[in-house]
């Protein structure tokens, strides 16, 4: 049966890959210039770059639904890592196990570990996971009571990758109903409920930034999702306008997180999904797509055809953030094999997507094994010193536009002072590759301040009057 599916995906995603894409707008500029609704800024008012790691896919089948992470784990990506940012899965079947009963308990095992970043001053968001719609089917996310399948068997048995048991019947009718709504209204209902009582639990920490809707929010139907478009354009963009204004009766302030549908966006393909508006006055939203090279996914080296997937990702989704209003993007997952040939040189392009455009990550993810940084023992993989990079953690003005090159070792940050904000532009300069130290130059001001956290690996930079600054940092 699955081979039948298997060939009828790979004949769409075949004709997708072939199609004619829009016209360009234009290739990817040296510098942005960001307006207020552009950036994610902190308590403090101070523009936010998020680096970080998603956390973790262990949770996905965990008994208690908790990643495997300990404290020390933590402290070790606050100070040894520098990351300021932790895209921290959750699952609605924990959530509400049983049809209107919310689980408080579930959420102290949640706030415990939320604590331990946010006690750092790490930045916490809050991704309600899901895979495959349901550990039912051998992924997560959906309770088993709000798994309906219409008849089809649940027993998924598949043959290839583990996305494959999206196109299996009881999968795809269990999306299918989900989406429809009119039939089966309480699904979403009760989703939004859910993220309300999330979002009181958190809505006083401050450093719990905000919240990703739904991960990868999964058509059902192969035809609306891979060649007319409409499930972005109807279904999905009609569950954010219910959820949204909903989740906003409770939660104000902190920022939402939304995605497009998985695929064909993760590969660079466009998005058909309209404008996401948000119902306060001052959009504090964020479109967070996921970024997949097609073959690179698959283990297979870095390539030219997966040169031009990131290519055509940047072009779209720099259209995709114009169309939602110029609202900031963070690639919500990423990732890669250490032993795919070449992808030191994906790292390399990735992050100069990212730097170039402002982009914010968290990287996918920090289990043990596979693509992570890190082993379980705390010794490091060849993927982690491509995800320690110098960068500016919090600024204290708007920043025009930054680089770094590992190769070099030269850090380049021009900004706008703004010297309302008390407190000071923090600058990560990972010892690892200024193991000598470096040379700090600052252009624009004479009027500032520095100091530097050893153990933090903090450059503070405190600057006295309103200037256009340019900062180099160069290794020694």
């Amino acid at each position: 049966m699955f081979g039948r599916y298997t060939f009828i995906l790979a004949v769409l995603m075949a004709g997708l890959l072939s199609c004619k894409k829009d016209k360009d707008n234009g290739e990817p500029g040296e510098e942005i210039v960001t307006d207020a609704h552009q950036f994610i800024s902190d308590q403090f008012g101070r523009q936010l770059i998020l680096h970080g790691l998603n956390t973790s896919s262990s949770a996905k089948g965990a008994p208690d639904r908790m990643p495997w992470i300990a404290e020390q784990d933590v402290e070790r990506e606050a100070t040894l890592l520098g990351f300021n940012y932790v895209r921290l899965l959750i699952f609605w079947d924990f959530i509400e196990p049983e049809k209107g009963t919310f689980s408080a308990q579930y959420l102290d095992e949640v706030e415990k570990r939320v604590n331990w970043y946010t006690s750092r001053g790490m930045h916490v968001m809050l991704d309600m996971h899901q895979d495959i719609y349901s550990l039912k089917f051998g992924g997560d996310g959906a309770p088993e009571w709000a798994v309906r399948p219409d008849g089809a068997s649940t027993d998924i048995d598949i043959d290839g990758p583990w996305w494959l048991a999206n196109i299996s019947p009881a999968v795809i009718n269990s999306w299918k109903n989900f989406w429809e709504y009119t039939n089966h209204q309480d699904l979403q209902d009760h989703y939004i409920l859910s993220w309300k009582f999330v979002a009181e639990r958190f809505k006083n920490n401050p450093y719990v930034i905000g919240y990703d809707l739904m991960n990868e929010p999964w058509a059902g139907d192969l035809v609306k999702a891979f060649i007319t478009g409409d499930f972005e354009r109807s279904q999905l963009s009609a569950f954010y306008k219910r959820l949204i204004p909903a989740l906003r009766e409770v939660e104000p302030n902190k920022y939402l997180f939304f995605e497009p549908a998985p695929a064909p966006v993760t590969f660079g393909l466009p998005s058909h999904l309209p404008k996401v508006s948000d119902t306060r006055a001052g959009s504090k939203l964020v479109y967070a797509p996921h970024c997949y090279p097609a073959s690179l996914h698959e283990g297979g080296p870095y390539k030219a055809s997966d040169k031009k997937n990131l290519k055509d990702w940047e072009r779209e989704r720099r259209k995709d953030q114009a169309k939602h209003g110029d609202i900031p993007v963070v690639c919500g997952e990423f990732g890669v094999s250490p032993g795919s040939e070449g992808f030191e040189e994906f790292f390399m392009d990735i992050h100069d997507m990212f730097d170039r455009n402002l982009w914010h990550w968290a990287y996918w993810s920090n289990d043990d094994g596979g693509w992570s940084p890190l082993h379980r023992d705390g010794t490091e993989t060849p993927i982690l010193k491509h995800l320690v990079r110098a960068y500016p953690k919090a600024t204290a003005g708007r920043i025009r536009s930054f680089s770094y090159d590992m190769a070099t070792g030269v850090f380049n940050m021009t900004y706008t002072s703004n010297t309302s904000i008390q407190q000071p532009t923090e600058i990560f300069v990972p010892k690892r590759h200024f193991p000598n130290g470096y040379d700090l130059r600052v252009e624009g001001t004479s009027a500032y301040t520095e100091e530097f956290d050893e153990v933090k690996q903090l450059l503070y930079l405190k600057v006295n009057e309103p200037a256009t600054v340019t900062v180099t940092i160069m290794a020694l």
